[in-house]
């Protein structure tokens, strides 16, 4: 069993503190989850999914063994929100050690706060798989009693391993839109009156990309579609610790459409807010009490921002009281900045009339122009909308003394979501790996989002403002929603010395890329964490493949493609009829510039001649992608390509090729496609007009 020593200067805090065992041990269950039959990837800890809830007090000090059952795979575990000594954080290959199959790991560190928190793997896609759990800390002085206090941790759950979701999401962004039944059309856009939105989408080149990347096939709470959560009586007070442990997913948390009132987030108090829904990103968590008016069971509803789905847990014990179905989003809403996302980001009040970032002595300015009013004693039904960030104010001033030394990040938020890539400031995790900071600092990290999905940024070991129109009073969080096209300012003091995870906690996003480790320039990792850090998955820039083949009368070809972040290989082999049958190909070597625009070397079969090409590709608004080249016999060449998704289920491709003295070619294809691996119908060449099919892999 491996352990690690707690710093010399904690020991007389562990003296008088009580120590809280627990023993938890990781195996593969063969597990239904969403009802459609058992799969065998699940991970349970102590045999259920999630993990069991983890009870302790302010002041504890917290003991940890986690034991690896599992065969051949390694295993962590992340505490998430916990202010804790840098090598128990519990990330593999940045400050612990990966928990190697039959092996344990014993983790040992006080608890310096109260409230709700969670716990899950740093390792692969396991926490998709069932690596979470909750976390409850008592202060030593309750503030808020109630009758019953209970645990709702809200889930994402899909029958195929994390592993494969990735793989899917790389060979194209729009692979789960078919699973979802959202994928965006002209025949639909004309039903919602929508196709100038469509058309302007398209314009700006933005595909058919969705609220959430991936197509689940349940949603949970506490492991269960739909269960009773607690029972209660008319009159009794209910709080609820809500977790969102979902991989990819943000939730809108419904109480049978009552009011209820938020007490914390993040695990720590905010000034109460009443509310009727709360907009979850991944890895937040807030705690709403609520008391029961009659002798009614209702609803603790937490829907699917996409809305693809809901999980159900009962309140308490009588006649049931549902929760009003939610409207699903709208797939043809016009993409402006800020406006995807149902909330704001990086409002006027946040940044000062000309959008600049505050000063450092500008915080108390905003909250003189922010009225008090906006942040307490909200009715019931105030129309502002699900509670978010900029609806939360700490009950305490937050901010900075104004004399203290600044630094500024800004982190550019940002990715491609037709190759599923996602980055920092233009550059992967393993092209750039860390941020450094100074002891004392205080840090200003400006996230700006370019992209149109919304990210949770969390920071390990650390607590931050989020600076809001709440001005000196603006919420304190260890994860914060960066909404699309918006930005987010966050401080915190740099005083935990070590090597933190930044990431976003959208599992695919942070495995693709989006992720940083802040290292404090003090700071010496330990031997053995340097020893395995040249074996992080971060460090490396992962292959993925995709291919399709297409089979008709008239016509047939081979694509196939193996990718990295940045760089592409690309196969195409093509036979066409014409008086006889015929063949060409190419193959190409590509390096992405960005999102549109690539440049390509290789080799092309024409005329039953070999030549070099090189060339340029680059993605021209309406989605026509464009590719020009040159060969070595001197001869242009010109690729056009687009499709036109006409109804859910039919599409048309056209590609065309035009060449300088040879002849030029063409296909238009009318396929019909219920999945995405495979479509059939006519496809025209210039020289005939075939049927057939085709399936991609």
């Amino acid at each position: 069993m491996k352990s690690f020593a707690i710093f010399a200067s904690i020991w007389p805090l562990l003296a008088w503190s009580q120590t809280v065992h627990y023993d938890l041990t990781a195996r593969r269950q063969r597990l239904d989850m969403s009802g459609r039959g058992p799969v065998d990837f699940p991970i349970a800890i102590n045999g259920s999914v999630p993990a069991p809830t983890l009870e302790f007090t302010e002041g504890d000090q917290a003991e940890i063994v986690v034991k690896n059952d599992l065969p051949d795979e390694e295993l962590s575990v992340h505490w998430h929100g916990l202010l804790l000594p840098n090598p128990m954080d519990g990330v593999p290959y940045v400050t612990t050690p990966s928990i190697h199959s039959g092996e344990s790991l014993t983790y040992r560190f006080p608890l310096r706060q109260s409230g709700t928190y969670w716990y899950h793997s740093h390792t692969e896609y396991q926490e998709q798989q069932g690596v979470y759990g909750a976390i409850v800390i008592k202060p030593k002085k309750e503030v808020f009693a109630a009758a019953k206090d209970v645990v709702a941790v809200i889930s994402d759950w899909s029958d195929e391993p994390g592993a494969t979701i990735i793989r899917n999401l790389r060979k194209d962004g729009d692979y789960y839109l078919y699973k979802k039944g959202t994928m965006r059309s002209y025949w639909g856009a004309l039903k919602e009156n929508s196709l100038g939105n469509f058309l302007s989408n398209e314009w700006i080149r933005m595909g058919g990309m969705d609220l959430s990347d991936v197509g689940y096939d349940a949603f949970l709470i506490n492991g269960r579609r739909e269960s009773q959560l607690v029972a209660a009586k008319k009159g009794e007070t209910v709080r609820v610790r809500l977790i969102n442990a979902g991989a990819s997913s943000y939730f809108h948390v419904g109480l049978a459409g009552l009011p209820f009132r938020v007490i914390a987030a993040d695990g720590l108090p905010v000034v109460p807010i009443d509310a009727r829904e709360i907009l979850m990103g991944m890895a937040e968590t807030y705690d709403l009490v609520f008391q029961l008016p009659d002798q009614l069971s209702y609803e603790l509803r937490a829907t699917a921002q996409d809305g693809t789905g809901f999980a159900s847990a009962w309140i308490g014990d009588g006649e049931k009281r549902p929760a009003p179905d939610r409207a699903p989003p709208s797939l043809y809403e016009k993409m402006e900045h800020g406006h995807h996302g149902g909330h704001g980001g990086g409002s006027k009040g946040e940044y000062g009339a000309h959008g600049g970032v505050p000063s450092h002595g500008e915080h108390t300015t905003h909250a003189e122009h922010a009225s008090h009013a906006q942040h307490m004693g909200h009715g019931p039904d105030s129309a502002m909308g699900p509670v978010t960030v900029d609806r939360l104010e700490n009950p305490a001033p937050s901010q900075f003394p104004a004399d203290s030394h600044f630094t500024e990040l800004k982190l550019v938020l940002n990715g491609d979501m037709f190759r599923y890539i996602w980055h920092i400031n233009g550059r992967a995790i393993f092209e750039e790996r860390n941020i450094e900071v100074k002891e004392g600092d205080v840090v200003r990290f400006i996230f700006e989002n370019q992209s149109m999905m919304h990210h949770p940024m969390h920071l390990h070991g650390h607590f931050f403002r989020v600076v809001t129109e709440a001005g000196p009073t603006s919420p304190i969080k260890h994860t914060v929603d960066v909404p699309p096209h918006g930005t987010r300012v966050i401080e915190f003091r740099a005083n935990e010395p070590g090597l933190w995870m930044l990431h976003c906690h959208n599992l695919y996003h942070m495995h693709s890329g989006m992720a940083r480790v802040v290292k404090y320039m003090s700071y010496e990792p330990r031997t053995e964490v340097l020893q395995h850090a040249a074996h992080d998955p971060h460090n490396h820039d992962h292959l993925y493949t995709m291919g399709s083949l297409e089979g008709a009368s008239n016509h047939a070809q081979l694509h196939y493609r193996i990718s990295s972040t940045w760089n592409e290989m690309e196969l195409r082999l093509e036979a066409r009829e014409r008086s006889g049958w015929d063949g060409e190909g190419d193959l190409f070597l590509r390096r992405w510039i960005g999102n549109y625009l690539s440049f390509f070397a290789g080799a092309t079969t024409v005329d039953r001649t070999f030549r070099g090409l090189l060339g340029v590709s680059y993605l021209l608004p309406f989605l026509l992608k464009t590719q020009l080249s040159i060969d070595t016999q001197g001869e242009f060449r010109l690729d056009l390509a687009r499709k036109f998704q006409w109804t859910s289920t039919i599409f048309t491709e056209v590609d065309v090729t035009l060449r300088q003295t040879l002849e030029s070619e063409f296909e238009v294809s009318l396929l019909y496609g219920p999945v995405w691996w495979w479509a059939a119908g006519l496809m025209v060449t210039e020289s005939s007009v075939g049927a057939g099919a085709r399936i991609q892999f």
